[in-house]
């Protein structure tokens, strides 16, 4: 099936050491990954002392409650459409990274129900490796990062030799300066780990002159542009990631704003699963997701205009949106290869859950690509100096456009620092699917036919070829 293709690839074996016990890959562009070990490469900075989770929600925990804390502290919002915000006021190096914990809190609230914040000019002037400009130290970074989510930074990239410190992943659009051709598919970082990356933090440390944007695309916007009977079937869908087999939810509640959102990594997937006969939990069983109440409604109410809900509400056009977007009417395909009995007892799933095949990848990875590249879902980030933009990772999905990774733009440099989930991002137990299945361990699981792609480029579909790393 893809034996014969091309591969780029380390063996999923191998990186299922670093999702699950921590060591690190480190890799250059276009040439084979390399296993590194936690220690800092030379001339990095010891990794950040994790402090564990500070950010305390507002309440009630709502936009309106958010936004009215952050003018508290002299913070006013601006909403970006169709997705993000636009957070003034707050200067970051001037507290050295740390926020308070009720203002990470309140932007926690804002980056659930939008997908992201931006902050701009933010920094001082520096000179690190070389680079003149205004911007944060890697140390105010990762102080900033771990003011969301549990606490901690989830360093699992490679380190490039300009990498100020350990847990920064330095990229750009020209090899000597960080790690290029990153990122060029719709995803979701730390899809490979089970506890997939709460919160990112991108920083431009170099702004191009030219292109070199991120699109970020809201995923619960996008999962309610779809049609009843579509929205339905992905309930019932898992994705398995190419490299380490972790098993994650195509369509799940958000942990924070309990909203319906999608979730899927377009390069590095190896294989779907789907239990059409599942039925839907009850009320009660889906009710505070994490020890979380869900909101009754999407819409965001009393703070004015300016902070109302991206996407509230039922989509207008839903069922043309579906048809146009190549999702079909919502019914599964007939035929879908089945666990065998041998392999559904030793892996843990469920009677009546069955495999992707071939077309199907092929049809929703090009569908779910045209989803989000809609522009009533999907905003693209121009850089400038200074910008900060810190991402939800279950409520946005991103991708580098094209432009980033070539040199005509100006010289680009971006600093990521990723952060540890507090919670396991696993398929629900109604679905009757294990949490981690090995895609190199296929055999004697599902009948012939079942798609099975593994290592770090998961399955090809589309113009894979033309297309950079995924990340």
């Amino acid at each position: 099936m893809l034996a014969t293709m091309p591969r780029r690839w380390i063996p999923a074996a191998v990186v299922r050491m670093f999702c699950f016990s921590a060591p690190a890959l480190a890799f250059l562009p276009m040439k084979p990954f390399q296993q590194v070990g936690l220690t800092p490469t030379p001339g990095a900075s010891t990794s950040m002392m994790p402090q564990g989770r500070t950010a305390v929600f507002p309440e009630p925990r709502t936009e309106e409650a958010a936004v009215a804390y952050l003018r508290t502290h002299g913070a006013t919002v601006q909403p970006i459409t169709p997705c993000g915000i636009e957070v003034k006021g707050l200067d970051i190096a001037a507290v050295e990274g740390t926020l308070a914990p009720e203002v990470a809190g309140a932007l926690e609230v804002l980056m659930a129900a939008r997908g992201f914040v931006l902050l701009r000019k933010q920094g001082r002037p520096l000179n690190e490796a070389g680079i003149r400009g205004t911007y944060l130290s890697a140390k105010q970074q990762c102080k900033l990062s771990e003011c969301f989510g549990a606490g901690a930074l989830h360093s699992t990239h490679g380190v490039h030799p300009e990498a100020p410190m350990r847990d920064i992943f330095r990229l750009s659009n020209h090899q000597e300066h960080g790690f290029n051709s990153v990122g060029p598919e719709w995803h979701n970082d730390g899809s490979f780990c089970r506890e997939v990356f709460g919160y990112v933090v991108y920083h431009i440390i170099k702004a191009p002159e030219g292109e070199g944007d991120t699109r970020f695309a809201h995923l619960g916007a996008a999962y309610d542009l779809l049609t009843p009977a579509v929205q339905e079937r992905l309930k019932k869908c898992a994705s398995i990631n190419s490299n380490s087999g972790a098993v994650h939810p195509l369509a799940s509640p958000h942990p924070v704003s309990g909203r319906t959102s999608l979730y899927l990594h377009l390069g590095m997937t190896g294989a779907m699963l789907e239990n059409p006969s599942a039925d839907a939990p009850s009320c009660e069983a889906t009710a505070g997701v994490a020890g979380v109440t869900l909101r009754e409604s999407e819409d965001v109410k009393g703070v004015g205009e300016d902070v109302k809900g991206v996407g509230a509400g039922a989509a207008p056009g839903a069922a043309a949106a579906s048809a146009g977007f190549g999702f079909g009417d919502g019914s599964t395909p007939a035929g879908l290869p089945t666990a065998t009995p041998a392999g559904a007892e030793a892996h843990g799933i469920a009677p009546g859950v069955v495999a992707w095949r071939d077309a199907e990848m092929e049809a929703f990875f090009s569908a779910f690509s045209s989803l989000l590249d809609n522009p009533a879902v999907s905003h693209s980030h121009k850089w400038e100096e200074g910008d900060v933009v810190i991402i939800d990772n279950l409520a946005v999905a991103h991708k580098a456009t094209p432009g980033a990774h070539t040199k005509a733009a100006g010289l680009r440099i971006l600093h990521r620092t990723t952060v540890l989930s507090s919670r396991a991002f696993d398929p629900p137990p109604h679905l009757g699917m294990p949490h981690t299945l090995d895609t190199g361990e296929h055999t004697g699981v599902f009948g012939a036919g079942a798609t099975w792609a593994e290592g770090y480029v998961g399955f090809r579909w589309g113009d894979w070829g033309d297309r950079g790393t995924p990340h």
